[in-house]
Parts: C-alpha cells; sequence; structure tokens
C-alpha cells in the first residue's frame, strides 16, 4: 500500500500490517534503537497480532556495533532489501539509526539506501545525528529539523538553509526528524498515538513506567548543567549565553535582561557551584568549538568566529588552556581516529 504523508496516519489504522524497516548504522547509540523498537512491540503485545512488521537492516553483512559495543542483530543487509524492492511490497514507514560518529562511507551507503525510499514517498524518521545524512543528501532542504543537542551548532553551520531547532522532535512531511535517545521514545509514542489513539499510547507509557509523554516542541537541554542546577535563574541566564555563542553578550547585560545586578548573576553562579559568569561563558564557547572541530571541515579561523573568538591566536590559546590541546592537534586527532573507523568500516562493507 502507498505510505501515506505523515499528516494522514490515520490511513495505517484501516491496514492488517504496518511495514518497518530501520536501518541501523555502526556507532549508534543502543538507548536511540532500542527506544525505536520496543514501542512498536508493544503495540503488537497490546492488540494479541503483529501489526507493525519489523525488519532491523544493517549495511553489510556484519552486525552494527552500538557506541556500548553491543552488536544488533539484523535481519536483512541493505543490498538485500533493496535487491528485493518492489513498488507493492515496499515499507509504509523507514527509520535511520545513527551514531554522531558516522564514517563517509557509511555516510554515504546510508544515504543512497534511505533516497531509493524517499523517491517513492515512504515516509523517513531520521533520529538523532541521522539528519545530517538527511542533510547531505538533500532529502531535507529546508525547514525545520530536529537534532541531538550536540550537533545543532555544527548543522547549523554547514546547513544555513536549514531551521535547526532546539527540540525533541519534528513529525511532519515525508522527513521527520528527532534528537535522538529517550525522544526518540517521544516521537514514536506521538506516530502510534495519531494511528491509534491516546488510549493505546497511554497504555505503552504505562508500561514503560514513562511519567508522561512530551510534545515535540519540548526543548532539549542545552548542557548537562542545566540538568543538574534547578535554578530557574541559572538556567535564564545559561539560555541566553548558548544563544548569543557568536556575538558573546556581557555580564551586565544578561544581569540587565534578568533584572538582577551583576553581583547577583556572579552569586547565583558561585551559589549554584559554577565558576564566574564570564569564565562559565568562555568555556561553554569552546566546548561548542570542540563540536565543531570534531564535526565539521571548518577552518581554525570559522570555528573561532563562530565561537565569539575575534582572533585566532587567542582562541588557540584558550583551547589549548581547557583541553590541553591546540585545535589543530585535537583535529588530527580526531582524524586518526575517524580513519581507523573508517577503514573499518570499509572492511566490513567489502567483506
Amino acid at each position: 500500500m502507498n505510505a501515506p504523508i505523515l499528516g494522514g496516519m490515520s490511513v495505517f489504522a484501516n491496514q492488517s500490517i504496518i511495514r518497518v524497516i530501520i536501518l541501523v548504522v555502526d556507532g549508534v547509540s543502543l538507548t536511540t534503537v532500542s527506544t525505536a523498537l520496543e514501542p512498536f512491540q508493544q503495540v503488537n503485545s497490546i492488540l494479541g497480532e503483529d501489526r507493525f512488521h519489523i525488519q532491523l537492516v544493517s549495511l553489510s553483512s556484519n552486525d552494527p556495533m552500538t557506541s556500548a559495543g553491543i552488536p544488533i542483530p539484523c535481519h536483512l543487509t541493505s543490498t538485500d532489501v533493496l535487491a528485493k524492492l518492489k513498488l507493492q511490497n515496499r515499507p509504509d514507514l523507514l527509520i535511520l539509526c545513527c551514531g554522531h560518529v558516522t564514517s563517509p562511507i557509511n555516510q554515504a551507503l546510508a544515504g543512497k539506501f534511505v533516497q531509493k525510499f524517499a523517491r517513492q514517498n515512504v515516509p523517513v524518521f531520521a533520529l538523532g545525528a541521522a539528519c545530517l545524512i538527511a542533510a547531505k543528501t538533500a532529502m531535507i532542504k529546508g525547514g525545520k529539523c530536529a537534532t541531538h543537542w550536540k550537533m545543532i551548532s555544527s548543522l547549523a553551520e554547514q546547513f544555513p538553509a536549514l531551521e535547526v531547532q532546539n527540540v525533541l522532535y519534528v513529525l511532519d512531511g515525508r522527513i521527520s526528524s528527532c534528537a535522538g535517545e529517550f525522544a526518540t521514545f517521544d516521537m514514536i509514542l506521538a506516530f502510534i498515538e495519531r494511528i491509534f489513539g491516546s488510549r493505546m499510547s497511554g497504555e505503552i507509557r504505562h508500561h514503560f513506567l514513562a511519567p508522561g509523554q512530551r510534545s515535540g516542541d519540548s526543548l532539549q537541554r542545552l548542557s548537562g548543567d542545566a540538568f543538574i542546577c534547578e535554578d530557574g535563574r541559572f538556567q535564564k541566564a545559561l539560555s541566553i549565553m548558548a544563544d548569543n555563542i557568536e556575538v558573546p553578550v556581557p555580564t551586565s547585560e544578561i544581569a540587565s535582561r534578568l533584572g538582577y545586578s551583576t553581583r547577583q548573576i556572579q552569586r547565583i553562579f558561585c551559589r549554584n557551584g559554577f565558576e564566574p559568569p564570564h569564565r562559565y561563558y568562555i568555556n561553554l564557547r569552546l566546548n561548542r568549538a570542540r563540536q565543531l572541530i570534531e564535526q565539521t571541515n571548518m577552518s581554525f579561523m570559522e570555528i573561532a568566529l563562530a565561537c565569539g573568538f575575534e582572533t585566532s591566536s587567542s582562541f588557540s590559546k584558550g583551547y589549548k588552556l581547557k583541553f590541553g590541546a591546540t585545535p589543530k592537534e585535537h583535529r588530527n586527532r580526531t582524524d586518526i581516529l575517524n580513519l581507523r573507523k573508517e577503514k573499518k568500516d570499509f572492511q566490513n562493507a567489502t567483506s
């Protein structure tokens, strides 16, 4: 049956079987895979029949390895699936799962595989870092998309036409996207609710002891500090800093925007066990720079400017002081690790 656009998912409710392919790529989070798979299996359990027919697919004959070092046994390879692909047996939904570090070889293989189905109007869910593959293959050319907060800055820098949002998921159109990890559970649950109603989604939440269902436009945490610190004043100051990485805002202006004095803001940071606001802000920008070094091919000067440093020398000095290596040394180490991973992926793809 032709896969409907996600806005008309009531069509799915009339299908006896809803076929779902989950493409699992090396390096993916085990959490992302399990939270994508388990809600579907729970629907089958509640209904007492296999309404969702799930197939796990790998890019090679070797089972993909998760970031936790646990292999995911797959039913088929992508080559097997494409060899049997016909209009009448195409899936109703394709889910792409990959990790933050995916080799160029696997990015290309996964991109070509997903494009085959996208051209046949099969809805695609890009989970976590998979949004990068969707953007590189032009499946997402513009509009809204969601990815893990660690990837937001690099994705926005590489694809300025995209509206990369700091939300849990965007469930709409042919290509939907999600931050991955536990946000995957929320998006799959929303998908199931559109088909079977709120009673079904409620039963699934109760089974997994989930405290509540988060909407797609719920904000992600921008920093682990925002998670461990419940002081709303600190979180508001952190939000201003995170939204103004390229052009830093002086501490006095942050204080003014929040209706406090500079001294009060300093005390708020101190009482919550953090560095003074100025030093905290610099480290926040350096952490963003590290993400761009690891995830993009931007020049060091471009990264310096994108992270609020006026000169490459001040950027390099601050970076080495924090991380114990210059930006160039860090990228060289990252490139070596990526080359090793790419070599392994190439061996797997040709075995």
